[in-house]
Parts: structure tokens; sequence; C-alpha cells
């Protein structure tokens, strides 16, 4: 029999070989970036993925191995190698590149949602990275557009609670642009200094946004507990770790209970464990998408209040050139000027700003707008769009 710690010192150093091997499979990616942008080919080829996964899934029986693991291990790598091939081809697009330094920021500190979106939007990057934190929307923005970060990532929408409007509020008038999107799983648990029984917990912490998600499942098990609302979940996290008490708890991710040296107590108690958050990237230079890249378009607009179907006017011209409008949201508008009950619309079409479809758009919805803005041209990240 072997000994462990000899075992563990060979796993350890196989390991070692793979991150080896992984680079070296993502060099040779970005050469295939550099050539499918030169050749202006798409980045996801269907047909090559399918026929490479299943020579993989033959070649694993070869070697004693679970065709379904081999399968879904590859299908992460070229996710991944998807991922990076389409940010090297971004920037090449846009005279820039990912081996630099750059800089975001984020709601809360480290270990916050927004936290794990900024780090998931940059993880391409070669560099250094400042990650800034920041307790208000409205720092987040004013970061980027006095230049002291590169981007400013913020939470739009929820698939459980919907739209977040004080960040709808807040993109109105920003002169930065929309240069990206992400959708992060929100994995909300219940967060504590020790295991500790649920009959015991008096208190809850978190962002105003996990705790309407987790309705369901607060007011059928924590009935009577007390809900104190913080300025993220990170902060939550701190305030639970420094008052180390078994009877407060804190709503946050599962994965940044370690940052805070917290024990998750209940894992997944979102009403809707399906749940996503879509964060957007801003950053003052707009980008140019490909046009073998997925595009999404985001504007916003106002209609003349006194003329009787200016709104759908606006829906039938977008539909007449067969774009997918993918998000519609209304707003108040925030303008000391404007007309008592105005309001202001967020649209999110499926389509590039260069297209002549999207240009075409802009220019017959003109009549039918009192204001007309383009918050961004950027990647589509929509699951119906990651063909792997």
């Amino acid at each position: 029999m072997r000994d462990l710690l000899q075992c563990r010192e060979d796993i350890d150093s196989i390991d070692r070989q793979i991150l080896d091997l992984l680079e070296k499979r993502m060099d040779v990616a970005k050469d295939i970036a550099e050539y499918k942008l030169s050749h202006n080919q798409s980045i996801t080829d269907t047909s090559r993925e399918h026929i490479k996964l299943q020579k993989l899934r033959e070649q694993a029986k070869d070697h004693g191995l679970p065709a379904s693991y081999i399968s879904d291990l590859y299908k992460l790598i070229m996710k991944n190698t998807c991922s990076v091939e389409q940010q090297h081809i971004i920037a090449k697009a846009n005279s820039s590149t990912i081996v630099r330094d750059t800089s975001i920021a984020h709601l809360g500190s480290t270990g916050s949602y927004s936290h794990v979106a900024a780090m998931r939007f940059l993880e391409g990057f070669k560099g250094n990275i400042t990650a800034s934190g920041c307790d208000t929307f409205e720092q987040i923005v004013g970061q980027v557009e006095t230049g002291k970060v590169e981007f400013g990532v913020l939470p739009i929408e929820n698939s459980s609670s919907g739209s977040i409007n004080d960040v709808l509020d807040v993109i109105q008038n920003t002169t930065a642009s929309i240069v990206g999107e992400l959708f992060v799983p929100i994995d909300h648990a219940i967060l504590g200094n020790t295991e500790t029984k649920l009959e015991d917990i008096t208190d809850v912490y978190s962002h105003p946004q996990p705790v309407a998600q987790c309705s369901n499942w607060l007011k059928d098990i924590l009935p009577n507990a007390n809900i104190h609302y913080t300025k993220a979940t990170s902060e939550a996290m701190n305030i639970i770790r420094e008052m180390n008490s078994p009877h407060h708890v804190a709503i946050g991710s599962h994965m940044a209970a370690s940052y805070y040296d917290l024990v998750p107590i209940v894992d997944n108690i979102a009403n809707n464990t399906n749940n996503y958050t879509r964060f957007i990237v801003i950053s003052m230079t707009p980008i140019s998408v490909p046009s073998t890249i997925p595009a999404k378009t985001s504007l916003s607009f106002g209609v003349q209040k006194y003329t009787p179907g200016s709104l759908i006017s606006v829906l039938a011209e977008i539909s007449k050139h067969q774009l997918n409008l993918t998000k519609l949201i209304s707003r108040p508008r925030l303008d000391k000027n404007k007309d008592t009950w105005e309001e202001i619309f967020f649209a999110d079409i499926e389509g590039n700003l260069s297209s002549p479809e999207m240009q075409d758009i802009l220019e017959d919805v003109k009549p039918f707008t009192s204001s007309l803005k383009v918050l961004g041209c950027y990647p589509n990240s929509e699951e119906k769009n990651k063909q792997r």
C-alpha cells in the first residue's frame, strides 16, 4: 500500500502539469482568436465542438475514464476558452489588449456578489487588477466618470425580484457607456459564526435585494426574526463576524463565507433556486463589437406623452426590423424640467449598434420619441447565445 502523503504529493505534481497544459492550450486559443478576427469568423463552431466532444468521449473509454465526466469537463474548458477568445477579439478590435493593468468599482467589499461579478468580468485580463469597493451605485458611476477606475459593475436585475430601480435611475444621466453584461448565479445562504439551531436565530442582516429574494424562506422558517438592511452582503457578513453571536446571521454567498470566517448554516434559501443576477459593466470608453460576436444594444428613450400610440409606434419600428426586444422597463424621468408623470423607457435589443437594422431603428423611432440615447452596445451574454 502506498503512503498517503506520497499519493497526495503525486496528485499535486499531476495537477501542476494539468495547469501547465491548460495554460499552453489557452495560448493556442489566443492564436485562434487572432485568426478568427482577421478572417471574420465566429468564435463558436458548434459542429466542431460536437465532433470534438464525441471524440473525447470515445478516448475517455480507452483511458478507463467515465465519458460523461470528460464531456462535462471539456464543456467547461471550451466555455472558458470561448470567453477568453471573445475578450481578446473585442480588445483587439478596439485597439486595446487584455495584457494590461486595469481597475473596476463594485458595490460592497470583498465577497459581495458585485465583487464576484467584477472579478469574473476581468478574469481573462493579464495584469494587475485594482478593485474598488463602494457604498452606493452613485459612487460606482462617479468613479468611472471621473476616471478613477476604468470599469464599474452594477446589478441591474434579478431573476427573482426583478429590476433594480436604483441602478436604472443612476444610469439615466450618466455619460458612461455599457460595455458588458454578466449573468451571475446567486447562491444565497444563511451564514453565522458557528453552527447554530435555526430556532435560536433572532436577527438577520443583508442587503434589501437578497432579503426580497429569500422572502419565502424567511417567512416560513424565521417569521419572528428581526431583519436588518445593509448596504451590501459583504457589510452584513462583516457585521456578523464582529458580533460573534450565535443568534445573529447574515444572508450572503456561500462562496464568500470563507472571506469572513463564517459558517454556512443553510444553503439555497432563495425563492427561486435557479436564481441569477444580471450585471452591467460601464466605462467611459464605448466599445465596438465585431459582427461575428452576438451583440446587444441598450437604449433609453422618452415618448411623446400626449401623442396616442407613440410607445406602440416605437415598438412597431423595432419589430419591423425583426430584432428581438429582450427587455422594456419604465421609470420616472429624473429631470427637474420634466412633466408630471413623465416616464423614461429602457430597452435591450438583440442587435449590433453598427448594423444597418439598428441604425434604421434609431432613425425611424425619432419621430415618436421626446428623447433618445444609446446606453451602449456590448457582447450578448444571454444563455441562449452561449453555444457550446
